[in-house]
Order: C-alpha cells, then structure tokens, then sequence
C-alpha cells in the first residue's frame, strides 16, 4: 500500500471508527484488551518454503500492508491501539519498513527479535484483567495472560461490523476494481488475439500489475466447456480448436481489499451464445437495480431466479411458462450457485449469515443452501450480484431424469453444452438511497 493512497482516503478516520467498533465490542463481553497477531506463513509439510504472506483480516483491517509478519497489535478500550511492529535485521528477505501512516495511528514499538517482542507484549498487557486473542493463535506466545482465544461472541460482533465499510475502505475497493478492470481488459483482448488460457491469464497479470501469488484468488480463465467448471483451475497451454466462449472470473487487491468480477464472450459475436450473454447482462442490470436499503438479499436470489426462467423460456431453451420453470426449481439446474456475497478483505467476506451482531444466524432457504449472504442489505455494504446459466452434463443428465426433462428442448441445450456457460458479475455499494455498481463505470472509462 502506497504513501500516495492515502493521500486519498480518510485512514484515519478509518481507524477511529474501526477502533470504536471494537471498543463497543470489547465491552459487550466484559473484556479488558484484544491481542491481534497479524499472523506468520505457515511451512508447507517437510518443507523450508511457505506460501506468500497473507495477514490476519482483523489485523489487516487496522494495518492495510501485507508487509506485517509477526507483528500484533494491542487494543485497550480508551487508550490508543499499539503496534508491535516486528523488523527483523536480516540479509536473505527485505525488511519490512514502517510507513508513515501507521505512525500516524498507533503507538508503535519496533523489535527485530520476534522473543523480544513477546517478552514486550507480555509486559504491555499487564495490569489488565480480562484479555483475548483475536487472530492465529499458533503466531503469539500462549503464555500470555489470556482469558480466550477467539471468544466466538466478540468474534461475531467484529465480523458483522465488517459488513459496513466505511470511506477508507470504499475508495480500497474502488481502487481494487480498477486494478481488476485493466486486468479483464487485457484479458478479453488476448482472447480476441487467438490466446490459450495460460496466454489469457497472464495477458490479465501484466495489465494488472499483480503477482500470482497476491490476486483476490486464483483467476478463472476458461474456454468453452470450462467455462461450467464454477471454479475452474486449470490454464491450458493450448487453445481449443474450434474456441466457442470465453469465461473470466478475476479480481483486483488495494490495500488488501477485494474485487471479484465475471465476464463472459462468445467467440462468434452475434450467435446465439453471444444473445444469451447479453440476456443474462440485462437481468444482471435489472437485479442490481433494484437494491435498495432493507432489502433482504435472498429476495434478490429469488428474483434473480425468477427472471432467469424468464430468459430460459424466451430462448426456447425450455417449453414450458417462466413461472412452472421457478416453482419446479429447474433454474437450480441451470444456476446452482448463489447470487452473491458480501465483499472486503476477503473475497468472500464474512458474516453474511449473521441476523444481528450476537451471532443469531438468517439461514439460507431450504432450497438455495449455497447462499453466501443472507443480511438484510443497508448503507455501506458492499457485496457481489453474480448471476449464471451453465450447461452442466451432470446436472443436466439429473434434470432429464425428472419429470421437468420433457419440457427441455434438448437439441438447442446440446448445442450449448460446448460453451460451457455464463456468468456476469459486479460489485455492488449500497448508498443512503439506492445502489452504485462499483464495475461498470470503471469498465466504460477504460474501455
């Protein structure tokens, strides 16, 4: 994270309500301070290599820099939250370095020996009662005085505040979708140029300017019938011949916040493919559209649906009316998947099944248990609306199997079984009065 975004964004603003929001926290479960540990790489089994770095989010959440291994923070309610910073003096990785805004927030303390900074930490907690730790418990020293590792009462009241971003983290994800966006750009282009899946995947990292190992999540760069691979994982060196559609699901990181975007091409503009990807674009507006402050996101779901029965029929892919296409539950077949998430620093962030900040739960319907986000929507969150139509040979062979099979038309589903699928996916804010998609505008000033 550069000195020069925040330049732009309110951070410290930011820290004060995020250390509000704990302090609340905090004295809802009679707690006295919070020990967060940004985490340490873990060794892959009989190996002296790790993964790249990746921070606890309760920790990233104050310190937006992945640059922070084995440092913690020290959150005491009425007192400024402490940073223990570690930099270890080393010649085989770059040290880390302090930057300027993390001075400008907390009281820090700098130790190159992680033994020292414990030591430090242990004595910077003494005096308080009640003390737990939020975060990887295996990174911190368990001889400190701690009442409860990730006590799961405050640990639900964190992770439902984090449903409402605040400005600083907006303008994060504002500038993730803009990382995202030139990445698709790029990506849509090698795909016209004749590019492998391995070609496309790495057209997307340069104009991103991201390294592999730091994306949101691995990119999803599939032709044809990959494409019905919901999370495809592979990049094929060779491009298929014939190459009949195009499916990306990529996103962006700022400050370690995410973005998460779909595309989908046809090889052949203006074939019947390529009709179908701008009928589910439409219903994908549509549903956007209709967000709105109190509104339950399984009724997105739900209309989503609704309207994908809708096209299905226009496109004589089914014969039978829209509404015996949704009551019978055949779209299931069609999209299986939910119609969102809730989006931050992680991509799919957490608490989305949370009711209210106790941790009471809004189930998933019964019949849409894959459901990520069940919350009523409200002003600051933030979240995907992701809607798809995939021809899945094992879900179809279960849909010829039921009784709604002969309502099918089978050879226009077969001729589309090659495409493998759509999905058409953007990122969401909701305002005071509405909705802003964060995608799309970014998409048309780039493009």
């Amino acid at each position: 994270m550069t000195e020069s975004a925040f330049e732009r964004v309110e951070y410290l603003d930011h820290i004060d309500a995020i250390t509000a929001q704990w302090e609340r926290a905090l004295a809802a479960v009679d707690t006295d301070a919070a020990v967060v540990p940004a985490g340490v790489a873990q060794l892959y089994f009989q190996d002296d290599q790790a993964p790249v770095f990746h921070p606890n989010p309760h920790f990233a959440r104050f310190y937006p820099d992945d640059n922070c291994e084995r440092s913690v923070l020290l959150l005491r309610p009425g007192e400024r939250p402490k940073l223990y910073f570690h930099r270890p003096a080393s010649y085989w990785y770059q040290p880390p370095t302090l930057p300027e805004w993390a001075e400008a927030a907390f009281d820090v303390e700098t130790h190159g020996d992680d033994e020292e900074l414990m030591k430090s930490l242990v004595k910077g907690v003494s005096g308080y009662g009640r003390i737990v730790l939020v975060g990887p418990a295996e990174s911190c020293d368990l001889n400190l005085p701690l009442e409860a590792v990730n006590p799961k009462a405050l640990v639900n009241r964190l992770q439902f505040a984090r449903g409402t971003k605040t400005d600083f983290e907006i303008a994060l994800l504002r500038e993730a979708t803009k990382v995202g966006v030139r990445g698709h750009l790029a990506a849509r282009d090698a795909f016209r140029a004749g590019g492998s899946e391995f070609d496309i995947h790495m057209a997307y990292l340069g104009a991103s300017k991201q390294q592999e190992s730091k994306l949101p999540y691995p990119n999803i760069v599939a032709l044809n019938e990959h494409a019905g691979v919901l999370h495809y994982q592979h990049y094929d060196r060779a491009r298929p011949n014939p190459t009949r559609s195009f499916l990306i699901d990529a996103g962006g990181r700022s400050g370690g916040y995410h973005s998460d975007i779909t595309r989908t091409y046809s090889a052949f503009p203006g074939d019947e493919f390529d009709d179908l990807v701008a009928g589910l674009d439409a219903k994908q507006r549509d549903t956007v559209a209709q967000v709105e402050p109190g509104l339950p996101f399984v009724d997105l779901q739900v209309r989503m649906h609704r309207e994908l029965a809708d096209l299905l029929v226009s496109f004589d892919i089914l014969r039978c009316s829209a509404e015996s296409a949704y009551e019978r539950s055949v779209t299931d077949l069609f999209f299986p998947h939910g119609l969102g998430h809730l989006l931050g620093l992680q991509t799919h962030d957490v608490g989305g099944h949370f009711a209210t900040e106790d941790g009471e739960l809004a189930e998933p319907p019964p019949r849409f248990p894959k459901l990520r986000f069940t919350r009523a929507v409200e002003p600051g969150y933030v979240f995907t609306v992701e809607p798809g139509i995939y021809f899945i040979p094992s879900l179809l062979k279960e849909l010829a199997e039921s009784d709604a099979g002969r309502d099918v038309n089978w050879p226009k589903v077969e001729s589309l079984v090659p495409c493998g699928g759509i999905r058409i996916e953007d990122n969401v804010l909701v305002t005071e009065d509405g909705v802003e998609n964060l995608t799309r505008p970014v998409f048309d000033a780039f493009d």
